[in-house]
């Protein structure tokens, strides 16, 4: 389920459901139907927080590799 930021204090009842009551710099859950809604009910109440993409960890040097050494030599 996507995450969201309230931009400012919000609670409501739809369909039996209540929303809230949320507080301003709060991160919700709510599904995208659930949050289109709240936000057609008070404009600008919610924003979609971006997802974090994974960074991959640098790849680290092969420790058994020697290298073009000559072993034999």
């Amino acid at each position: 389920m996507p995450q969201y930021t309230v931009n400012h204090g919000y609670r409501s009842f739809s369909d039996g459901r209540s929303f809230g009551p949320f507080t301003e710099g709060e991160t919700v859950e709510l599904t995208e139907a659930e949050a289109e809604w709240v936000n057609r009910d008070s404009p600008g109440c919610l924003t979609e927080v971006e997802a974090k993409t994974e960074r991959q960890q640098a790849k680290t040097p092969d420790r058994q590799h020697k290298g073009g050494r000559n072993r034999g030599a």
